[in-house]
């Protein structure tokens, strides 16, 4: 039967083809828009996605991370009396405008981490370390925002905000949602650089102990027994609630807030499905209205839809694939995960069953006097 199925299936092949090539229409479709939209809602989140603290504190509102607001560093001493808090650090996130050697200007985010832990510092180095920041007015800079810099190199100076800052260490990928270059630098240069009044911070990272380490007891239940294996980021957020009145502690929020904020909505468009597939041969039709084995021909129908889908898959996976490896960029990256791709393929293998049924409706439908009259 799948022989049979197969031949009728290649005996036109203009309407094969076809029905091939709107299968690889919609998994290209598909899996690119949402490669893309996934990629930038990442872009949103990037400080967040790499940096290894459990929860972020900032002042309340705030769903975008590059668009913080002070907070004063007084309040990280009422955070070091937590017990479940193992380690908190002031983070800056501040705005500067950057003179460049040959008199241009450009903005730039200039990020500040304590030097103690370097927590929420860049990564992905490729010139220098997060050590080599600790220098008095270091800075890093990315390969992909070197044109807007100038195309720096290690050791050369620049001006921000009217201060003088040096490049010691090069990284590679990261950047934002709004592709404004991220300066990395510790916390008392980003706090000069980005004019940033002494005493106050942009965030809090807070980070738990490790996991299986944390036991206490219930502040309001002495005798309760102690717990093990409860994430800590949850057992520090539950001692913050209603600490900082002022203040938003949940790491998660924060990233989904800064997701949303960032990239919009969802990119317009989407994939209509093509019918797969040629009609029914005129023959099988016509044995099939006169009296054939029902079961058989729904059967043929369903393996050709099947074939269909599978050569369109195949062929739509590699052409995601090249796309992927061509075309995705650090300013427009196309991030396609497993599961997206198979869920891709199994809407197309769903579509293709779906549409297949209905010229076997159709034929149903049809009187066999009516086909032995014609």
């Amino acid at each position: 039967m799948l022989i049979f199925a197969l031949k009728t299936l290649l005996a036109d092949r203009g309407k094969l083809l076809t029905g091939v090539a709107g299968v690889i229409f919609s998994l290209v479709l598909v899996n690119v828009q949402g490669g893309l939209f996934l990629g930038l809602i990442h872009k949103a989140s990037v400080l967040i996605d790499h940096c290894d603290a459990d929860l972020w504190i900032g002042h309340q509102g705030i769903e975008n991370v590059d668009f913080a607001e002070d907070i004063p560093e007084l309040w990280i001493n009422r955070i070091r009396g937590i017990e479940s808090v193992e380690r908190v650090d002031p983070y800056i996130v501040g705005k500067g405008i950057a003179t460049l050697a040959d008199g241009g200007f450009e903005d730039v985010w200039v990020i500040g981490s304590d030097p103690a832990s370097m927590l929420g510092t860049g990564w992905s180095f490729v010139a220098g370390s997060s050590e080599d920041l600790k220098r008095p007015d270091a800075v890093s800079f990315d390969e992909v925002d070197a044109p807007k810099l100038g195309n720096p190199q290690i050791g050369d100076w620049l001006e921000v905000n009217s201060h003088r800052a040096k490049f010691v260490a090069r990284t590679r990928g990261i950047t934002g949602s709004v592709t404004t270059p991220y300066l990395f630098a510790t916390l008392e240069t980003a706090r000069r650089l980005s004019n940033r009044q002494t005493g106050y911070c942009s965030f809090f990272l807070v980070k738990g102990p490790e996991r299986g380490r944390y036991r206490t007891t219930s502040p309001r239940s002495p005798s309760a027994p102690s717990r093990r294996g409860r994430p800590h980021a949850a057992r520090v957020r539950a001692d913050l609630a209603g600490l900082l009145d002022e203040a938003d502690g949940n790491r998660h929020q924060l990233r989904r807030c800064d997701r949303i904020g960032s990239s919009g909505g969802p990119l317009d468009g989407g994939a209509e499905p093509v019918r797969p597939g040629p009609r029914p041969h005129r023959r099988l039709r016509d044995a099939e209205s006169a009296g054939g084995r029902r079961p058989a021909y729904l059967r043929v129908i369903v393996q050709q839809s099947a074939a269909i889908a599978f050569v369109g898959s195949v062929t739509g996976v590699a052409v995601v694939i090249a796309i992927r490896q061509c075309w995705s960029s650090p300013f427009a990256p196309v991030d396609i995960p497993l599961w997206l791709a198979g869920w891709s393929v199994a809407f197309v293998f769903a579509i293709c069953l779906a549409a297949s049924l209905l010229p076997y409706l159709r034929v149903r439908s049809i009187d066999p006097a009516v086909v032995l009259q014609g």
